[in-house]
């Protein structure tokens, strides 16, 4: 399946270097004023938004209607969605496709739009605000199982499960550009934080950062890759490392520019690569990478000699019961239970609601109160596995203001931690660091808790197991 998906997007781009000289398809300057033609349909489509007969749903509900892996759906309501553009194919590092995200300043979800036109970049550029009228056109995969979300304009014919790209016919109907062109400010992520699904299709900066010694003296690509070429990155993160990856075009301008070799910062669109195995980093330029500093290094764990927090669910048996924690059922009937893992021949926390027969699992384990008072810098580790996550989803979150009871937990303040969690690619059951996460912002008395959302699927609903919670404080 994976070399038929190459060989067609061989023959693609070999086409449209072909055809470039014959259509322009994409004769465009970046407009400080739409044409009039353009102007009319836009101002149509806004005055039936505001008439309501057209609904503007965010990115957010609109990548909600789509499970990963899932047949693509044909939208076919009267909806609507607006997004700020943050990707551009200016260097040749993105090929008929732009990512789009909610705001412009710290966003909140982003989405894939494949679309057939060259050169996005001169029409669709990066900070313009652009309406998407989704009805007729299609929310899915362009590579099935991949976890990016996009809007294409219909199935493609040799796999059912993903879609193609909206067509220039289609783009007049479906794709519609504003005068206001935004200042994008990059979202400050941390790298074991940038698997969060929210993340993805979003334009973020990573500090501290600095590319792999294994890959020093090396340009952005391999030379022997036909298509893209993934680098490793790493920031420095609390008492330890945690790494990522840049994946770069083999028709990118600066494919062949030596990786710098200091420490520093970048920025670029969250997605997954072409399998969808790994979280990367796509880059819009090599003006986004500025590593011109020194190297970080992380902090020594013996200046941490105080812990707060030691769990491995080593004494539990059946539904976890701790004292002073809570594991309470949100919705449906699966608890979080201890079990013996037979890989690390330890015992583990798991829960998971495949063929509950639940339509909806929400289920939390939320740790007793951690004073952070009497410490000056504090960090969290844990670690997770996957039997299989499928459309599940789970979130470590933590409060300052709940005031321990379940009937308080929905009004209480959760925030979402920057911790890595293994995903549905992860490896059957392996283990993965959350890397450490800084809670020295925090103050006071807080509650750890780690949420697990069910898709509610009967028959593609994963598990998640936990173990090993430490926080390392001094």
């Amino acid at each position: 399946m994976k070399t038929n998906k190459i060989i067609i997007l061989l023959l693609a781009f070999v086409t449209s270097i072909s055809f470039t000289s014959c259509v322009d398809d994409a004769d465009y300057s970046v407009p400080q004023t739409l044409g009039v033609e353009e102007n009319i349909k836009l101002n149509s489509l806004l005055d039936s938004i505001n008439n309501n007969l057209l609904e503007l749903k965010s990115i957010s509900d609109v990548k909600a209607l789509y499970i990963s892996g899932n047949d693509p759906v044909k939208i076919a309501s009267n909806i609507v969605v607006k997004g700020y553009v943050v990707s551009s194919d200016a260097s040749g590092n993105f090929f008929r496709e732009f990512y789009m995200q909610d705001k412009p300043n710290n966003p909140t979800s982003g989405i894939k739009v494949a679309l057939n036109l060259n050169d996005i970049y001169n029409k669709y550029n990066f900070g313009r605000e652009v309406y998407i009228r989704l009805k007729g056109i299609y929310v899915g995969e362009t590579n099935s199982g991949d976890g990016v979300t996009a809007i294409g304009g219909k199935i493609k014919l040799t796999d059912t499960r993903e879609i193609e790209s909206i067509t220039l016919n289609q783009s007049g109907n479906h794709i519609f550009r504003s005068q206001n062109t935004e200042i994008i400010v990059p979202k400050i992520v941390t790298l074991g934080g940038i698997d969060n699904v929210s993340n993805i299709g979003t334009y973020v900066k990573v500090e501290n950062a600095f590319f792999s010694g294994d890959v020093e003296g090396k340009a952005y690509i391999d030379p022997a890759e036909d298509f893209d070429t993934k680098r490793k990155i790493e920031t420095c993160q609390g008492l330890g490392f945690v790494d990522s990856f840049v994946e770069t075009s083999s028709f990118a301008d600066f494919a062949n520019i030596a990786l710098p070799d200091g420490g520093g910062s970048l920025n670029g669109i969250v997605t997954r690569d072409f399998g969808g195995d790994f979280t990367v980093l796509v880059l819009n330029s090599a003006a986004d990478v500025d590593m011109n500093g020194t190297k970080c290094t992380p902090a020594p764990l013996v200046d941490f000699p105080t812990t707060l927090l030691d769990e491995n669910f080593d004494t539990t048996s059946g539904n976890i019961n701790i004292n002073g924690w809570t594991n309470y059922r949100e919705a449906g009937t699966e608890s979080w239970e201890s079990y013996f893992d037979t890989n690390t021949r330890s015992r583990a926390a798991r829960v998971g609601s495949f063929r509950s027969g639940d339509a909806s699992t929400i289920t939390w384990l939320i740790t007793n109160d951690i004073d952070l008072d009497n410490t000056t810098e504090e960090y969290l580790s844990f670690e997770t596995s996957t039997s299989f996550a499928d459309g599940s989803e789970l979130e470590v979150l933590i409060s300052t203001d709940w005031d321990g009871t379940e009937a308080g937990v929905s009004s209480a303040t959760w925030e979402t931690l920057p911790a890595r969690i293994a995903s549905n690619s992860s490896n059957f059951r392996e283990f993965f660091s959350s890397t450490f996460i800084n809670l020295s912002d925090y103050t006071g008395s807080v509650y750890i808790a780690f949420k697990y959302t069910g898709n509610g699927d009967e028959d593609f609903d994963g598990t998640y197991e936990l173990d090993n919670l430490v926080i390392n404080a001094k």
